[in-house]
């Protein structure tokens, strides 16, 4: 199976950048801080995410070598045919906003090919709240450029089992299912566990651990309603 999670990790692996600000440190301790109880079973047998659905949204921490990041993803429109993405990061030293109308991830996550991706636009929003647009020409420019990137993000899941219970922030995820995959990112190979849930929207994903330990992503909060386009 090959999952379209190519624009997660892209954001995943945004930089940090060189200098702390507190403030925003102090946020993402925030968002770690708050945890639920509650608990989730499995419905049926996981074999991919469910239907994708405007509204839907996941909230993600990632931890880098003991450094943490916020990343959340949300679905907030269709448009011609495509789905529209916001991706929201904050790190300790910055935050970044971008929406991509993207077309034909169906087909791609029942595929695995990444040439049925059409990337219709980009939005960049600056910590100013100025709003950028890349499309017509310029981003036919840059395209192949975003269309290397996503394809060359490929994740393959070779066997899974059972992976029991696994308590994040988010809550217990009972029955979930556990599967080593490796994903290219421009070049490098990235070998993690994954553990996967079938209330999870977007992307399935409870929580993955690099092979060395290093690289930890755990679901802090999800919906599969309610998240609307912040610019």
């Amino acid at each position: 199976m090959k999952y379209f999670i190519a624009i997660v990790l892209s954001i995943i692996l945004v930089s940090c950048g060189p200098s702390i600000n507190p403030a925003l440190q102090q946020r993402i301790n925030n968002y770690y801080g708050n945890s639920t109880t509650k608990s989730f079973n499995m419905t049926g047998s996981f074999s991919k995410p469910m239907a994708l659905k405007v509204g839907q949204w996941v909230l993600q921490g990632n931890t880098n070598e003991g450094k943490k990041s916020i990343n959340k993803i949300s679905i907030v429109g269709q448009e011609q045919g495509g789905w529209i993405f916001e991706f929201y990061t904050l790190t300790e030293s910055s935050e970044t906003w971008n929406q991509m109308l993207i077309k034909g991830i169906e087909k791609a996550n029942e595929t695995g090919n990444f040439d049925n991706i059409d990337i219709v636009w980009v939005k960049i929003k600056d910590n100013d709240g100025n709003v950028s647009t890349v499309d017509g020409m310029v981003l036919s420019l840059s395209k192949g450029m975003y269309k290397d990137l996503l394809s060359s993000m490929n994740f393959k899941i070779s066997s899974g089992a059972n992976g029991g219970s696994v308590t994040v922030p988010a809550g217990t995820f009972n029955g979930t299912f556990k599967t080593k995959s490796e994903v290219s990112v421009l070049g490098r190979k990235y070998v993690s566990d994954g553990w996967y849930h079938s209330d999870v929207p977007i992307n399935g994903m409870v929580k993955a651990v690099s092979e060395d330990g290093k690289i930890i992503t755990e679901l802090l909060d999800f919906g599969l309603s309610g998240s609307t386009p912040s610019f």
